[in-house]
Formats: C-alpha cells, sequence, structure tokens
C-alpha cells in the first residue's frame, strides 16, 4: 500500500491544529511509510497531480459547522478520474459540535465524490466534541487509543474498523436528558465558558454576536 495523507486543515501542521493530532494518533501505531501533505501549504492543481501517483488517499480535515475547508474544496475541484481500479479514497473529518449528525451531508457527499471520480470508497470516520483537543490533551487519552488502533487495523486492513468507527461517531445524536443537561448547563454559564475565555484572550468578547455580513447588506 502506497499511501499518502491530505491534512486539510488551514493550520496545516501548526501546533493548535486538531487535525495534526488526528494525524499523529492515528498513525502512532504503523509501521509502513506514508507521506503527509499540508494541503494549505500546496498548489491545489499540482497537489491533485501527485496524489495520483498514490493507491491510497485519506484526507484529514475539520468541518466548521457544515463547512469543508476552502483549500480542500479548491483541491477537489481539481481531482480527475482514477485511471486505475485500484485507487482508493477515505476521509477522517473531525469537529467541534458533538453529535456526528451535522457530518451527514459531508459524509453523504463524500461517497459520491469517490463514486464519480471511479475510486475505491474507504469510508468517511468522524469525531465530533473535537474543538478543544490542543488545549486540554491530557483529557482525552480514550479518543487517542481509539484512533491508534483505528490506524493499526486501517494498516492490516486496509479498512476503516467499524466499530470503532461507531464508537468515534457517538453520539449520533443528543437525546432528551442529555438535552436536558446542556440546557442547564446553558443557564449556569457553562457552555460558553471555555469559548468566551478565547475571546476574552483576543479582546473581542464585546463583538461576539457582531453580523458583519449582514450589517453589509443592509447598506
Amino acid at each position: 500500500m502506497k499511501m499518502i495523507i491530505l491534512n486539510g486543515s488551514p493550520k496545516a501542521n501548526s501546533k493548535s491544529s486538531n487535525t495534526e493530532i488526528f494525524i499523529h494518533h492515528f498513525t502512532s501505531a504503523m509501521k509502513m511509510k506514508y507521506e503527509v501533505k499540508y494541503i494549505a501549504t500546496e498548489e491545489p492543481k499540482e497537489l491533485a497531480q501527485y496524489i495520483k501517483t498514490f493507491d491510497t488517499i485519506l484526507i484529514v480535515m475539520p468541518l466548521y459547522i457544515h463547512a469543508m475547508p476552502s483549500g480542500v474544496m479548491k483541491l477537489i475541484e481539481h481531482l480527475e478520474s482514477s485511471c486505475s481500479n485500484n485507487q482508493s479514497i477515505g476521509f477522517i473529518v473531525q469537529a467541534g459540535f458533538p453529535e456526528s449528525t451535522h457530518e451527514k451531508f459531508v459524509r453523504e457527499y463524500f461517497e459520491e465524490l469517490a463514486k464519480r471520480l471511479h475510486y475505491q470508497y474507504l469510508g468517511t470516520v468522524v469525531k465530533g466534541g473535537a474543538a478543544f483537543i490542543y488545549q486540554r490533551p491530557k483529557h482525552f487519552k480514550k479518543l487517542y487509543k481509539l484512533l491508534a488502533d483505528l490506524g493499526r487495523i486501517f494498516e492490516e486492513t486496509h479498512a476503516f474498523d467499524k466499530k470503532i468507527t461507531q464508537k468515534l461517531a457517538k453520539p449520533y445524536q443528543f437525546n432528551k436528558f442529555a438535552l436536558w443537561q446542556l440546557r442547564l448547563m446553558d443557564k449556569i454559564g457553562l457552555v460558553n465558558y471555555e469559548w468566551n475565555a478565547i475571546l476574552r484572550q483576543n479582546n473581542a468578547l464585546e463583538h461576539a454576536l457582531n453580523q458583519p455580513f449582514l450589517e453589509e447588506v443592509k447598506k
């Protein structure tokens, strides 16, 4: 297996890139050689041509609400149909929102994309609740173990392990009790605690509810 891993984060290989952390742990138990490229630092057309020399392509990226990074989209626009039946493509998506239902549409999109480009579709692994991994790395040891096992098994089988993929995707949607807990946390100010702390660090808390694009449209 000749594999290339594409980091789709706008932060590239920054220490504050959760995508970089995902790749590090996913590959930590692998013995085979692989290559990592950072989409944000590459020219998309050239990168699209370069990855044609690999039989296995993994794109690892963040998801912002329902939107993929623009660099990933630009690369996809330059991808050409596979000229070999042996080429495969898979995706690992990490997002801030806890419920993996938010990744539903991008999973469907990637499956259709692989089909149109005549790649074997390896699947899309999703993990929500990943926003603060780089800030609190010690709190995510179980996640690191799952990612390492996912990578180890992938190397052995050339497939994403279904049980691990299902574990990473939980919760798909909050149940009533979880929603009640969330509402309670919101009332006592815990829901936005971490986010507000970042805003304060950047002297932007008073601008948290600004709507610059809507204000521009009104003009």
